[in-house]
Formats: structure tokens, C-alpha cells, sequence
């Protein structure tokens, strides 16, 4: 290679030697083996390259989604913000209102002290008029069909519990042949229960052949004992 010498020929430096007029060839050989293992580590090397563009694919596409969680949060915490200003808005309106109420609360209660005295003392008036009202008699009229020989409820009577005298006026209205029951007027003390009265009443006729029907027209007077 002492003969090699750069020559410019243009623009171009070429190495040229003056004992070789002709190119010089250079022969390399290798082993199958060592091919094989240079293919290996290129296709290794291309795996490796594979793997780590996936890896930063996955790794933007994580950071991409949590960028894209993050402004989603960030404009949640700015409605919830606006939210919480309308309900402090509110519940300011409210204060308000129920300042009012108290207010109102506060005359009414000074009202029902002044007024405390006279409904008690018509609470008591009440109750001696109700008490009075117990004690007078009271009258009820009615009619009752009966058609058989048994003895019969003629009707049922809304009245206070208590100790009564009753006075019960009976008139035989329309009747058949049957009847031997007379107009008749019983008294008698009883005792109610169960906020009700149920006053009775039996024909009375010939033989067990017969079917007694009346029309009894009453009359009952309760005096409270």
C-alpha cells in the first residue's frame, strides 16, 4: 500500500496505486454458523425494536387516557362547584324564609298566651254543656214490621254508655187476624254498653199453626239516672 496515493479527480479524492492498474478485489468468507447467528441477532434486535414502539404506543395511549380522566375531573370539580353555589344560594334564601317564620312563630305564640285564658274558660263552658245535654232525656220515634213469632229487635239506638230509664210507648199498627198484642206502655231500667241499645219486641197469637205480622209503631224516652 506504499504505492497508494489520493489523487482529485473534480471534486472527488480517489485512492488509486500505481502498482495495480486494476481495481483490487477483496474475497470474504464466512462459516453458515456465523451467518445464522448474525440473522439471529438482527431478528432479535428487530423483536427488541418491536416491543419497545409497543411499549411507547401503550405508555401514550395510558398517558392520553389519563389526561383525557384528568379534564374530565377538572370539569366535574367546576360543575360541582357552580352546584354547591347554588345550594349555598338556596339554603342563604332559606335562612331568610325561616328567619321571617320565626318571626311569625313569635307573634303567634304571644297571640295563643293571650288567647290562653279564654279557650280554657270555653273549654270548661263546653264541657258543662255537653255534660247538661247528657243528662236531658232523649226521644225516638219509629216503626217496625214483624212477621214472625219470635221475639224481635225493633231497631237499634245510637246512645251513650249509662244507666237509664227507659219509657217505651207501643202501638199495633196493620195486623192480620193473628195478632193479640194490645197498645202498651213499659217502664223499666237499663244499663247500655257499646255506645248502642237495642229495645225488643214479640207478638203474640193463637196457636203454633198461626204467622203473626204487625206494623208496631214505638215511642222511647231515655232518662239519664
Amino acid at each position: 500500500m506504499d504505492l497508494q496515493e489520493w489523487v482529485k479527480k473534480g471534486n472527488v479524492w480517489k485512492l488509486e496505486s500505481e502498482a495495480f492498474k486494476k481495481p483490487i478485489e477483496i474475497k470474504i468468507w464466512y462459516e453458515n454458523k456465523e451467518l445464522a447467528q448474525f440473522n439471529g441477532e438482527i431478528e432479535r434486535l428487530d423483536k427488541s425494536i418491536k416491543l419497545l414502539g409497543e411499549s411507547l404506543d401503550h405508555e401514550i395511549n395510558s398517558w392520553v387516557y389519563k389526561a383525557k380522566q384528568i379534564w374530565d375531573l377538572w370539569d366535574n370539580i367546576k360543575l360541582q362547584e357552580w352546584a354547591i353555589s347554588k345550594l349555598n344560594e338556596k339554603i342563604e334564601n332559606q335562612n331568610k324564609e325561616i328567619s321571617s317564620l320565626y318571626k311569625v312563630i313569635a307573634d303567634l305564640k304571644t297571640t295563643v298566651e293571650t288567647l290562653s285564658g279564654t279557650i280554657l274558660h270555653l273549654q270548661e263552658q263546653t264541657l258543662l254543656i255537653q255534660k247538661k245535654i247528657a243528662k236531658q232525656p232523649m226521644v225516638f220515634h219509629d216503626k217496625w214490621f214483624i212477621s214472625w213469632r219470635e221475639s224481635s229487635g225493633i231497631g237499634m239506638i245510637d246512645i251513650s254508655d249509662g244507666d237509664y230509664l227507659l219509657i217505651m210507648n207501643t202501638k199495633v199498627g196493620e195486623h192480620n187476624e193473628y195478632v193479640t198484642n194490645r197498645d202498651e206502655l213499659i217502664m223499666e231500667k237499663i244499663h247500655v254498653e257499646g255506645q248502642h241499645y237495642v229495645p225488643f219486641y214479640k207478638l203474640e197469637w193463637g196457636t203454633e199453626l198461626d204467622t203473626p205480622t204487625a206494623t208496631i209503631y214505638y215511642d222511647l224516652v231515655f232518662i239519664p239516672m
